[in-house]
């Protein structure tokens, strides 16, 4: 085959046909004949000790062929270069195939069944009212927005609909924004209805930093025990300890801060585990840090525990970003020191276009399958550049 390749060389060169044969070792002649001959063979080698058979050697005969214009009678110089080049192509992919057969040495065998796709069901149809993603952005006043709420693996699994709910709005005076996320608890009855309830009273209500927050709380609870009352149920107390017979019930957290993007204040309340991150001079603060250990996955929630309402004011101005969001995601945020909210600190400097917002708040990991809400307010006018 390596013959077979200089050979083809020589004639995409053009030097005209040519001739490959083996044979002992031969010294260089040159014939006399009318057209020009050219022998060629191996440069001999270092100095070794004598053989009984003498080395082969490789002779290539090249005679040049007639030129495009000329009188030669040989084959056309462009067709046989043609052939040879094809025939070095072919050389080419007869080589890299029996390189390409052989096994890799760094092959392994798979420790165990390789993943495989989980069913996502939805939870009895879908329509645009109940989404299983909902995405938001824009500006309220001076007040930058972005907002999203994914249905988690687990409830797609399960064929539940998505738990949480967000809404945000600015007030009828014109003077704050107001947010508000919610977490249905997944241990009661019908717990998106609770949530999506608790949501649209929070961002209904004339809410300043302030406000007497009890009483805008036990507002809600009303709202949501009224809205829920048809969906049936027996209350048990403390959610969680009977969950087949729990009606609809969901954590609160809202946020109220000047609309102007001025220097002010702003405030939070909450109840439940729906955290509230604040990032201010390139770092994050826990609002509503944890208090204490509380046995399994239970939590306080509406309507029931008006008595575990949490509030709290911050200076709030230019450069700030207040971030609502269920567990779902507060959880990967692990109080502002994980290693995803501090990426999200570059990343959320300013508001992201809605695309990024989104895959942000989608990352994949196997232990995070709950629903994930974020709401997010920058102090500010703030918007994706439109090019």
């Amino acid at each position: 085959m390596i013959k077979a390749a200089l050979a083809g060389l020589l004639l995409v060169i053009g030097l005209g046909p040519v001739e490959v044969r083996s044979g002992p070792a031969l010294e260089p002649t040159v014939e006399s004949r009318d057209e020009p001959t050219v022998k060629a063979r191996d440069e001999p080698g270092p100095m070794v000790e004598a053989r009984d058979e003498p080395e082969p050697a490789v002779t290539v005969t090249v005679t040049p062929g007639a030129r495009q214009g000329g009188s030669g009678s040989g084959w056309p110089w462009w067709i046989l270069s043609c052939v040879a080049g094809g025939g070095a192509v072919l050389l080419g992919q007869l080589l890299l195939g029996r390189r390409g057969s052989r096994p890799a040495a760094d092959d392994r065998t798979p420790l165990g069944p390789l993943p495989q796709p989980l069913p996502v069901l939805l939870a009895g149809g879908a329509d645009s009212r109940a989404p299983g993603v909902a995405l938001d952005g824009g500006m309220l006043a001076q007040t930058t927005v972005r907002a999203v709420s994914l249905r988690g693996r687990r409830h797609g699994y399960r064929g539940e609909p998505l738990q949480d709910a967000y809404a945000v709005r600015l007030s009828a005076d014109g003077r704050w924004v107001i947010a508000a996320v919610a977490d249905g608890l997944g241990s009661t009855l019908h717990a998106e209805h609770a949530a999506s309830v608790a949501v649209r009273a929070a961002t209904n209500l004339s809410l300043t930093p302030d406000l007497g927050w009890h009483a805008a709380f036990a507002t809600i609870a009303g709202e949501v025990m009224r809205a829920t009352a048809r969906l049936g149920g027996q209350r048990s107390g403390r959610h969680g300890t009977r969950a087949a017979a729990d009606p609809p019930a969901t954590t609160l957290t809202i946020g109220v801060v000047p609309a102007d993007g001025r220097r002010g204040i702003a405030a939070c309340a909450a109840i439940g585990d729906s955290p509230a991150l604040w990032l201010h001079d390139g770092m994050w603060t826990e609002i509503f840090p944890p208090v204490g250990q509380r046995p399994g996955n239970v939590t306080s929630a509406l309507p029931d525990d008006l008595g575990e309402l949490r509030e709290r004011q911050i200076d709030w101005g230019p450069g700030d970003v207040l971030v609502l969001c269920s567990d779902g995601f507060g959880t990967a945020m692990g109080g502002g020191g994980s290693v995803l909210a501090q990426r999200l600190v570059t990343a959320w400097s300013s508001p992201p276009e809605l695309r990024s917002f989104l895959r942000d708040v989608d990352f994949q990991l196997s232990t995070y399958d709950d629903d994930r809400t974020v709401l997010a307010l920058w102090a500010g006018r703030h918007d994706t550049a439109v090019l």
